[in-house]
C-alpha cells in the first residue's frame, strides 16, 4: 500500500548521502557561497574525508578573506581553472545554478548537502509523524498556507525543486497580505544577524515606534551591527550580546561571524542565554521574530508568559531542524490556541520558511 502524507506519495527513491559524498572524494571542490551554509556544507564533507579547494562568492569583501582556513575566491576563477566540481550554498541556489551553467560550468550541482544530513529529505520522517503533519495542515488559516505546506512537503519526499516554484513570498517578516504595523510598536527581534531586519522595521514604520529589543549571541556579528544603530537613543533600543532561550545562564555556542552561529555542545565559544520574559520590562512586546539557528523551540517556552498575557505577533523560522515545520506550529497553538496560523516561504530552496501567529 502506497504511503501517503496529506496526499504526498511517499514511495520515493532513496537519496543516497553516502554514494554522492563518496564520489566528491579526491576532486576538486569549490562552495559557491561563503556564508552560513557553505561553512556547515564544508565542515560536513571534511568529517567525510572530502577536501575543499576554496569557497566563492560574489561578495567583494569576501573576496580574498578565508573561511576555515580556505581562501574565499572571485567567481571567475571557475572559469580559469578545470576539474572543479562546484556545489551551490546558498538559500536561493537557483539562480546561480542556470547562471552557471549557461557559463558553461559543466560539473554544477545543486545538492542540499546540509539539508540531506539533517534528515529533511528522509520519507520516513514524514511517515513516522504523519499525524502531527496533517495536524498542522488543518490549523493553518488560509490556502495560500497550505498549498505553501504542502509543496514543501512534496519537495522534501522527492527533491525536485519545481515542487517550490509558485510559493515565494516578498517582504519576510513583513507580510502585507497578512498584517501591517502601527506607530507604537515593540519589535523583539531574535537572531539580529547583521541588523538588516531590524533596518526593514525601521523603514516600514517610518521610524515610529515604541521600541526595539535585538539579540545577537554571535560577538562578531554584534560588533558589525551595534555601530550601525547608534542613532536610535537608548530609550528606542536596547541590544544583547546573548541568546534567547528557555533559561537564563551560559551554552557552549559555535560561532563564526556568519548567519549559522548556533548554540552548539562542541561550541569552542561560551555565550549568555537569556528568557525573554525576564527581559522585558515597561516595554511590552506587540512583534516577536526568531531566526536563531534551532533554538526556537526553547525560545518560546522562555516567553511563554510574555504570549500568555500579551499576545504579540509571532514570526517564527521553521526551518532550522527537520521537524520544526510541524513541531513549531504545533508548539505555537500549544501556547496561545486563539492564535491564526499562516506559513510564508521566502527562497527556491529549503530555507527561510516562516510559521506567522497573529
Amino acid at each position: 500500500m502506497m504511503k501517503q502524507v496529506c496526499g504526498i506519495n511517499l514511495e520515493q527513491k532513496d537519496i543516497n548521502r553516502t554514494e554522492f559524498i563518496s564520489s566528491l572524494k579526491g576532486r576538486k571542490i569549490a562552495l559557491y557561497g561563503a556564508g552560513g551554509i557553505g561553512c556547515v556544507t564544508c565542515g560536513i564533507l571534511k568529517e567525510k574525508g572530502c577536501g575543499v579547494q576554496c569557497f566563492v562568492d560574489d561578495d567583494r569583501a569576501k573576496q580574498g578573506t578565508y573561511v576555515d582556513g580556505i581562501k574565499v575566491e572571485h567567481p571567475d576563477i571557475l572559469s580559469q581553472e578545470d576539474g572543479f566540481i562546484i556545489l551551490i550554498c546558498l538559500p536561493n541556489p537557483m539562480e546561480v545554478y542556470h547562471r552557471l551553467l549557461s557559463r558553461g560550468c559543466g560539473n554544477v550541482q545543486y545538492y542540499p548537502v546540509m539539508m540531506v544530513e539533517r534528515d529533511f529529505y528522509n520519507a520516513a520522517l514524514l511517515e513516522n509523524d504523519r499525524e502531527k503533519i496533517e495536524r498542522v495542515y488543518g490549523l493553518l488559516s488560509d490556502d495560500f498556507s497550505r498549498t505553501v505546506f504542502t509543496n514543501i512537503l512534496k519537495h522534501r519526499a522527492t527533491m525536485d525543486f519545481s515542487c517550490l516554484d509558485g510559493i515565494l513570498s516578498p517582504k519576510q517578516y513583513f507580510p502585507t497580505d497578512l498584517f501591517t504595523l502601527d506607530r507604537c510598536e515593540c519589535f523583539v527581534d531574535g537572531g539580529v544577524y547583521n541588523g538588516e531586519t531590524i533596518a526593514d522595521f525601521i523603514s516600514i514604520t517610518e521610524n515610529s515606534f515604541s521600541h526595539i529589543y535585538g539579540f545577537e549571541p554571535d560577538r562578531q556579528n554584534y560588533e558589525k551591527f551595534a555601530p550601525r544603530v547608534t542613532s536610535l537613543s537608548p530609550e528606542r533600543i536596547s541590544l544583547y550580546n546573548m541568546g534567547l532561550y528557555s533559561i537564563n545562564g551560559e551554552s557552549s555556542f559555535n560561532g563564526n561571524g556568519s548567519s549559522s552561529s548556533s548554540i552548539c555542545d562542541t561550541g569552542r565559544d561560551k555565550v549568555m542565554l537569556a528568557k525573554l520574559d525576564d527581559v522585558v520590562g515597561e516595554h511590552i512586546p506587540t512583534y516577536i521574530k526568531l531566526d536563531i539557528e534551532g533554538a526556537e523551540e526553547e525560545a518560546l517556552y522562555g516567553m511563554k508568559n510574555t504570549i500568555e498575557k500579551h499576545r504579540p505577533k509571532l514570526a517564527i523560522s521553521i526551518y532550522h531542524k527537520a521537524a520544526d515545520l510541524w513541531e513549531l506550529p504545533l508548539l505555537l497553538h500549544s501556547l496561545e490556541t486563539s492564535y491564526r496560523l499562516y506559513i510564508r516561504h521566502y527562497s527556491n530552496g529549503l530555507h527561510e520558511t516562516v510559521c506567522y501567529a497573529l
